[in-house]
């Protein structure tokens, strides 16, 4: 049974804010249908790709080959996750005892309990995005909390929001934290000790699985001649096979989750009164277009604007929801064509963020956008209504 995603006590609209329900009726029901077919398709899809590649890490003739095609297998972990992130949602194929099954299955190269996801994503970053103290994804600090942190934190900070330092973030702050090892409050909140513990040992069946392959496949291989040569030496093939795709996964998959919410034009929230389901999952939410692979590596899930609004909507709907959305609410949708440009810009202006005037700053607490509009208009109470375009 899938959790509420969207807060129970959303308040109401200010000045002519958009509704829930008149956000969402802005993509018809036939757009946003599940279909068991395409479902289907997108899980047998991914988890191919990954099975693939996963062979080519074990199996190609030279070394610099199986390296490839590790990176590459860390890619398609990441598009099987999204494919189980969608049946997670309830949202991949229209059968939810069938979208468990696949999720399960498909989380499993990252090595993501199920029902960990579940509550840290669907419940928490779903209910409260961009609200600072409930969504802990990627949310930054203020200037005066990143000056009290103490100097080993301020440096990990530093890290983290730079671009080697991605993947270091959602390996730590998030698998490690929020979904491998939980703190006793969240047990608690999550109430399902059984199941949590039954997917953790899933996630450590498959993993001691993964290892028992690639030691069964190295006790088979001849040691290869020359420099060119396969690696197969046990641990040569772990390193290849496994870890090097897991730590790429793990940098794709903080890649993705920085741009959907983190952009100069986007607000985080410490205040109640001023986050809504409008500002929350409109936005401060950023449609990044990507180029073609990567849009089909990532599963349209770039187009992350829409998945806010309706986290039901299918990843093979995305686009043409998304474009519904954008026709509507043009000026407040973020759309940012990606390059390395433009995700170094982010990097560099989205550092640490001013809760007063809602601007980003860099570490020394300089602005670096300026102060958001919309929010300054509501604190003056004389915010503009939104209406449909």
């Amino acid at each position: 049974m899938l959790v509420a995603e969207t807060p129970a006590a959303t308040p109401a609209p200010v000045n002519g804010r958009p509704t829930v329900p008149e956000v969402r009726g802005q993509v018809a029901a036939e757009v946003r249908r599940c279909s068991l077919w395409r479902g289907l398709q997108s899980f047998f899809v991914a988890g191919t790709l990954y099975g693939l590649t996963l062979g080519g890490a074990l199996a190609a003739p030279w070394w610099p080959l199986q390296i490839v095609c590790g990176l590459i297998n860390g890619l398609f972990i990441a598009m099987f996750f999204v494919v189980g992130h969608d049946a997670c949602h309830g949202g991949l194929t229209p059968y939810q005892a069938l979208n468990q099954f696949l999720g399960r299955i498909a989380f499993l190269p990252s090595l993501t309990p199920y029902i960990t996801w579940e509550y840290a994503h669907n419940r928490i970053h779903h209910s409260y995005t961009n609200w600072r103290g409930k969504d802990y994804a990627w949310a930054p600090f203020s200037k005066d909390e990143y000056d009290r942190l103490p100097a080993w934190r301020r440096l990990l900070e530093r890290h983290y929001r730079s671009l080697a330092g991605l993947g270091s973030y959602y390996l730590i702050e998030y698998w490690c934290k929020h979904l491998m090892v939980l703190a006793k409050a969240e047990r608690q909140e999550l109430k399902r000790p059984k199941t949590y513990l039954l997917d953790a040992l899933l996630v450590a069946a498959f993993a001691a699985a993964e290892v028992a392959l690639v030691l069964t496949w190295a006790s088979i291989q001849a040691p290869s001649d020359g420099w060119l040569g396969a690696f197969t030496s046990p641990v040569a093939l772990i390193a290849v096979a496994l870890v090097l795709p897991f730590l790429f996964w793990n940098w794709f998959m903080s890649f993705a989750i920085f741009q959907h919410h983190n952009h100069p034009r986007v607000a985080w929230f410490l205040e109640r009164d001023e986050w809504d389901f409008f500002a929350g999952q409109v936005e401060s939410t950023v449609h990044v277009i990507m180029p073609w692979y990567l849009e089909f590596v990532t599963a349209h899930i770039m187009q992350h604007t829409a998945h806010h609004v309706d986290p039901k909507i299918p990843l093979y709907r995305l686009t043409q929801s998304q474009q519904c959305l954008e026709n509507a609410y043009p000026k407040d949708i973020v759309v940012e064509p990606w390059t390395f440009a433009t995700l170094g810009r982010t990097l560099a202006y989205c550092k640490l963020y001013d809760y007063e005037n809602h601007r980003w700053l860099n570490f020394r607490g300089k602005p670096t956008s300026q102060p958001n509009p919309v929010l300054q208009a509501l604190r003056a109470g004389n915010a503009p209504a939104r209406k449909k375009k």
